[in-house]
């Protein structure tokens, strides 16, 4: 056992917080399965895990001083928070970062003088603290701290810290009802005793190599799991940066609090990251801009995410991006995850559905007057999605925005690929969009139902991908001249002619002009008549509809003309088109896509 250990100089910190940092990701699934407070949406061990890495990277370059690497820990773990416990995490390294930071190597006395103030620095940044959480066990941390303030030995201070740790990690079961229920610690408050677990070990035994790995094994994860409440207030855990000068934590929770609950904002006068559980995420971040710059915004679906961990039936996840336009009960229904897009205005950029509703879009495309555009998800959006379900299915696939039009296909099999999942995910090109997208999302989920699995389940959605056929009706040209996907010449002969456009989709996912209405009278019964010359020898089919401004009549209207000209057409559904083809189609379009019934 190593003795005498006065100071830590950078070098031996950097190894010491890597060792921690790697004992907790180690841990991970582990704590996504026991995660059932505040919220059950099992991915604190994900979120506690990324903060972990942006952390250990941002350490990764060896530096003399200690007072660097904390400073360095500190600012990458604030870069890479996620989650309730990432960002609580993240505020306790700015604490010990302010007291540290000009040490160029840190005396044993001095971090236990140092301990307390980041602690209560910590528990301040949360609106409602509450006991048998990670501020409870960071507490108790913080008191064996300070009551060895004259330590001159590290091999004496850090085991004395953990263990009234682990002391308070073990009451933590008693001290929350949601815990109690379940048999669980707390899994924020456990992350943080792997970081002490990890530094301990190495100071004593120094060395990287041979340490204890999680006691877990990872077949647990799919195993029985308890049963997590989805009756939650507010359903988007919501986050962003805001960055700017003499920022005021407590002006903008007082701003946000009306808003929503688990609250924390860590950081500094400059860089603040915000977490709050909400149903009004646009609000947020518009709020929140009105203080600084706002980026790395996010909006996770809770209730989404507790729904998943009650489906033990289930060992195939399905995924899709806000593209797909698909109602939020059949969602429910098939248990599909939406990873959103984003849709800008200008400089703002919002999460697709999510942070701005189809109502909201449509207000925006009558009143900014920016140039409205899409960008697939984000590389972390869907890494985030993928790693969470990947912790509690054996299998996801994933069906993705037609790569003909859109970079998303490609940039979803890339997040796959960075991920630890191997070939647990497969990735669906849709050839589609809005309501094909859709039927094709919900079609995978019914094959995964019947026990498709692996390469058969992939089979059989791509060949059904290529027999979705969709339709829109374009009333009004005007976003597709501003997006740039159609001339203004083609709208100025259009709008002379009395012509409406038919866009259909094409065989490699494209979608280019398939015929045009001449005059105004009864377009939408026109419409469905184009529909019917080109399936009415298909036999048996199904279709979806997406609406625009008409608040459904027109999608009534079409409904019902091809269930009366069609034989055993079935109506799937009916829903709002989504920003994704409404930036280039109009909220005024309506579109249909049509696949034979299985």
């Amino acid at each position: 056992m190593t003795e005498g250990v006065a100071y830590l100089d950078g070098p031996r910190l950097q190894r010491c917080l890597t060792a921690g940092l790697d004992r907790l990701i180690a841990e991970r699934e582990y704590l996504n399965k026991i995660n059932v407070f505040p919220v059950p949406d099992g991915d604190t061990g994900n979120n506690l895990a990324q903060t972990a890495l942006a952390a250990r990277e941002a350490i990764a370059e060896a530096h003399e001083s200690a007072g660097e690497i904390l400073a360095r820990l500190a600012d990458g773990a604030l870069d890479g928070a996620q989650g309730n416990s990432g960002t609580i995490l993240a505020q306790f390294f700015q604490g010990l970062a302010s007291s540290l930071a000009d040490k160029h190597r840190i005396l044993a006395g001095e971090l236990a003088d140092a301990f307390p103030d980041a602690a209560a620095g910590t528990r301040n940044a949360l609106t409602n603290p509450r006991e048998g959480t990670i501020v409870t066990v960071l507490d108790a941390a913080a008191s064996a701290a300070g009551s060895r303030r004259n330590s001159k030995d590290f091999a004496k201070l850090l085991p004395a810290i953990l263990e009234a740790s682990r002391k308070a990690l073990s009451a933590t079961t008693d001290q929350l009802d949601e815990l109690r229920k379940a048999g669980v610690v707390d899994a924020g408050a456990r992350g943080l005793v792997c970081i002490l677990e990890g530094c301990t070990d190495y100071l004593l035994h120094g060395s990287l190599r041979d340490q204890p790995t999680a006691p877990v094994i990872i077949e647990e994860a799919f195993g029985e799991q308890h049963q997590h409440d989805t009756d939650l207030q507010f359903r988007y855990c919501t986050e962003c940066m805001v960055t700017g000068s003499d920022l005021k934590p407590s002006i903008i929770r007082q701003e946000l609090e009306a808003l929503g609950n688990s609250m924390v904002i860590a950081g500094s006068d400059t860089r603040l990251r915000i977490h709050i559980h909400t149903n009004e995420p646009e609000t947020i971040f518009d709020l929140v801009g009105a203080f600084g710059e706002v980026g790395k915004t996010k909006a996770d679906d809770m209730i989404g995410q507790a729904r998943t961990l009650n489906r033990a039936d289930r060992d195939v996840a399905i995924v899709t991006d806000s593209a797909a336009d698909i109602p939020d009960d059949i969602l429910s229904q098939y248990d599909i995850h939406i990873v959103p897009l984003r849709v800008q205005f200008g400089t703002e950029s919002h999460l697709d559905k999510s942070g701005i509703s189809p109502a909201e879009f449509r207000r925006q495309l009558e009143t900014n007057p920016n140039t409205p555009g899409t960008s697939q998800p984000t590389p972390g959006d869907l890494r985030r999605m993928f790693e969470f379900l990947g912790t509690h299915f054996q299998e996801i696939l994933a069906v993705s925005l037609s790569a003909g039009l859109s970079g998303t296909h490609q940039g979803t099999v890339a997040a796959a690929e960075r991920t630890a999942l191997g070939d647990r995910i497969r990735v669906v090109d849709s050839l589609s969009v809005s309501a094909g997208q859709g039927l094709l999302a919900v079609h995978a989920a019914k094959l995964a139902e019947q026990g498709l699995r692996g390469d058969e389940l992939t089979d059989a959605v791509r060949d059904f991908a290529g027999r979705i056929r969709i339709y829109a009706m374009v009333s009004d040209l005007s976003n597709a001249v501003r997006s740039g996907r159609v001339r203004p010449w083609m709208k100025h002969l259009a709008d002379w002619f009395r012509l409406t456009p038919i866009l259909t989709g094409r065989n490699d996912g494209t979608i280019g002009l398939g015929g045009v209405i001449l005059g105004h009278g009864d377009p939408v019964r026109r419409f469905a008549a184009h529909i019917v010359r080109n399936h009415k020898n298909s036999g048996p089919v199904e279709f979806a509809i997406a609406h625009g401004h008409t608040e459904g009549a027109d999608a009534e209207s079409l409904s019902g003309h091809l269930q009366e000209t069609l034989p055993d057409a079935h109506c799937a559904w009916q829903t709002e088109i989504g920003a994704a083809l409404g930036v280039h189609a109009g909220m005024q379009a309506l579109v249909i896509a049509v696949a034979p019934t299985l």
